[in-house]
């Protein structure tokens, strides 16, 4: 019998989570020795791992060596693939988002090498990433390791009791708030001339008449996205998240009326609480304040000529200017105006004032001269945006970066003169505080426009992420052939009987090359038959000089069973029964399927199975709607904290599956996921579920399992056309989800005029 290769059973396969440094993983990587590595990184330091040149920074004592990306440092060679090793983390201080993916690669690497050995070591990357790549491996059962100056130590999950893992997942990766963004405004945008004010709720539906303007809402949040993730492109056509189904035109095409003259104003409003602040005194300076408006102006020179770049900045408390800033040459922002009143600056500074132990009366005219100081600091104050918003500010004509070490080292000397040095810092904190976390916050938006991708009828060998990827939906069938527990509620939702009541499941099929295939099946074949005659001589030769006799006994016991020996055509399945009580054909074949699977490099191909006939088949073989609801169902199963942005959900959907559709997007967004969507959307169904949900949950009679619809959870916002630019309407529901005020124009009537 033939046996696996201590080499298949011991593969080595290694999880590391990337941050700034390469050393601690190129260390992880060179004492293990894997046969393969898979990288958890963001895009920041992804070129560490595919990075061309000399991308890596070691640090040797005072010595800094540029090194090539760590695979090649490593010599991981073809060990190392990108499109499957590499594994990118949106948001790399989403404890949850960092879970499920590191779970979500940990299963799939069990489900097709269940007898590898999988290690994970948790010394690089943020402190959430490998947090949540310590958990997740724990929970699988694999072993962890961190790299310790002295050694490489290895833990096993078994040192943490499973309760205590279940009472530590639950701690980390409870629900909490998803978004801190409240709303955003814009003008001179596409069909927007004014100001319009678009609250974001958990589920905000867009409705409007066609060419209304009601996309310019979405697009608008495709350009802030675009402009983070590209540093700062602001002339766009085709944005990173909108793929093929959103091109902007570049700034002339989507300026209001395509004058280059205007200026696109776009703004956010936050929840200061929610800001991530590296000072906890900053977020004292924000207990009174509700709601920071932060806001850029995008555009030319007044000429209309120039580069498009940001040419504005302000940030508002609770409607309070705070700040100003204008462009300046070389595409710098200097500071315009400064509220010193504001209570937000006033306490700024008076933090800064009490750190000084000699400052505990400052009279009059100290607080005069200080004044007087920040003032003055106010013209010399400029920043550079990077992406979409300022982040570091400089001082002086020379551009120095504030320095608190400096400022520290005056100890007990002038007090204006500490201010000055060290309110810029303060200032410049609060400021970066303010753009990651926006930045952040958009930067996750995930997008599917109105027409998803139509896979090709064999998904295993198209899975390429093209431009559309996203956008079109075709990552979708990728989390579905590696998320079994996303694929499970797929299934549950298209198989149910009170939803789709489709007969078709997908499951994932595990195939071999044929030349791989027929390299390792020709000999296996002819050792079967090998050993298969070896055990026939062995009998016939026990028989001795006794065989004739014994050939004729089993010839006439043959023919008395009625089995006709003469044909050949007839004799087959007789010979076949007699090699099967010779030969256990069941569990021969199934060790040739582990070892064949274990020598090669199996390809998974995401398939429909009807389960009727027990038939595969082609997504393309079935129905439309199907392919174009998976996205929308995966985006609502397989996301945690997002914010998706859906054109027309409702696409290609009778109007019952419309209104089941309303229940997925209520427990995706106010259940465990927590994640925010906007859905611009023509479907009244879909509305009407998510108004009665609302309805029930007043009266108290909400179905088991559903979780309450308050108004504060929903906005609907309606687009109306008008001849000096579209309008953005809110319409309000009540308690007991029924409109508070009548839809403009009459909209959705139609149903009843037909009727009456």
């Amino acid at each position: 019998m033939t046996r696996k290769t201590n080499t298949d059973m011991n593969e080595k396969i290694l999880l590391v989570t990337v941050g700034a440094s390469p050393a601690p993983i190129v260390t992880a990587i060179q004492n293990l020795q894997p046969d393969r590595v898979i990288f958890f990184c963001n895009e920041k330091y992804q070129d560490q791992i595919i990075g061309e040149g000399l991308p890596c920074q070691i640090i040797k004592g005072k010595i800094v060596i540029n090194s090539p990306n760590i695979p090649t440092i490593t010599r991981l060679g073809n060990r190392f693939d990108p499109t499957r090793d590499l594994k990118i983390i949106q948001n790399s201080d989403d404890l949850t988002e960092c879970y499920h993916l590191a779970g979500a690669s940990i299963r799939h690497i069990q489900e097709s090498n269940p007898e590898c050995q999988i290690y994970a070591d948790y010394t690089g990357g943020t402190k959430t990433m490998s947090l949540g790549l310590a958990l997740a491996a724990l929970e699988n059962g694999i072993s962890l390791q961190v790299n310790s100056p002295v050694s490489l130590t290895t833990v096993t999950h078994s040192r943490l009791p499973l309760p205590f893992l279940d009472a530590l997942s639950k701690k980390f990766l409870a629900p909490k708030k998803a978004n801190s963004i409240t709303a955003f405004h814009v003008s001179n945008f596409k069909a927007f001339a004014d100001m319009q004010y678009i609250p974001i709720r958990p589920l905000t539906l867009i409705y409007g008449a066609n060419s209304s303007g009601k996309s310019s809402v979405i697009h608008s949040l495709l350009l802030a996205n675009h402009a983070i993730k590209s540093n700062g492109e602001l002339d766009i056509y085709r944005t990173e998240a909108g793929g093929d189904s959103v091109d902007l035109g570049g700034f002339g095409q989507y300026v209001h009326r395509r004058d280059r003259r205007r200026q696109v104003e776009w703004a956010v409003d936050i929840d200061p609480k929610q800001l991530n602040l590296p000072d906890p005194g900053l977020g004292d300076l924000l207990q009174s304040v509700n709601k920071l408006t932060v806001g850029v102006g995008i555009g030319t020179r007044r000429s209309g000529n120039g580069r498009v770049r940001v040419r504005s900045f302000f940030i508002e408390a609770d409607g309070s200017t705070v700040l100003n800033m204008s462009s300046r040459p070389r595409g710098r922002l200097q500071l315009d105006s400064l509220d010193y009143k504001h209570p937000i600056v006033s306490q700024l500074i008076e933090a800064i004032v009490q750190t000084q132990t000699f400052a505990l009366n400052v009279t009059a005219e100290v607080r005069d001269e200080i004044e007087q100081v920040v003032n003055e600091l106010v013209p010399e104050i400029t920043a550079r945006v990077s992406r979409l918003l300022p982040t570091k500010i400089k001082v002086g004509e020379d551009g120095d970066q504030p320095n608190l070490e400096r400022s520290l080292q005056l100890g007990q000397g002038d007090l204006a003169d500490t201010v000055r040095l060290v309110f810029p810092y303060r200032l410049s904190e609060l400021i970066g505080a303010i753009a990651d976390t926006i930045e952040r916050e958009l930067g996750r938006l995930q997008y599917l426009g109105p027409f998803r991708t139509y896979p090709p009828r064999h998904f295993a060998f198209s899975r390429q992420q093209d431009t559309n990827w996203y956008a079109g939906g075709g990552y979708a069938w990728d989390i579905l052939l590696n998320n079994g527990e996303v694929r499970g509620k797929v299934n549950a939702w298209l198989g149910d009987k009170e939803r789709m009541k489709s007969p078709y499941e997908l499951v994932v099929r595990h195939l071999l090359p044929d030349s791989q295939l027929a390299a390792e099946l020709y000999p296996r074949i002819a050792k079967g038959f090998h050993d298969l005659t070896t055990k026939l001589i062995f009998h016939a030769a026990g028989f001795g000089g006794d065989i004739q006799e014994q050939i004729e006994r089993l010839r006439g016991d043959l023919e008395a069973a009625g089995i006709d020996l003469e044909s050949l055509d007839t004799a087959l399945p007789e010979i076949e029964l007699l090699v099967s009580m010779l030969t256990d054909v069941d569990s021969l074949s199934e060790e040739w399927v582990e070892q064949m699977s274990a020598a090669g490099d199996p390809i998974s191909d995401l398939v429909l199975i009807d389960k009727r006939t027990k038939t595969p088949v082609s997504h393309r073989d079935i129905g439309i709607g199907v392919s174009q609801v998976i996205p929308i169902l995966v985006s609502c199963y397989g996301l945690s904290n997002g914010l998706v942005a859906i054109e027309q959900p409702e696409i290609h959907l009778h109007p019952k599956l419309q209104a089941e559709l309303g229940d997925v997007f209520i427990e995706s967004a106010l259940g465990e996921q927590k994640n925010v969507f906007l859905l611009e959307t023509h479907s009244e169904h879909l509305l009407l579920r998510i108004m009665r949900r609302m309805r029930e949950t007043f009266e108290g009679r909400l179905p088991k399992g559903m979780p309450p619809v308050r108004p504060e959870d929903v906005c609907v916002l309606f687009v109306e056309p008008d001849a000096k630019g579209s309008i953005v309407r809110e319409m309000p529901l009540n308690k007991r989800g029924e409109l508070v005020k009548a839809w403009p124009g009459g909209f959705f009537e139609e149903e009843m005029d037909e009727i009456f």
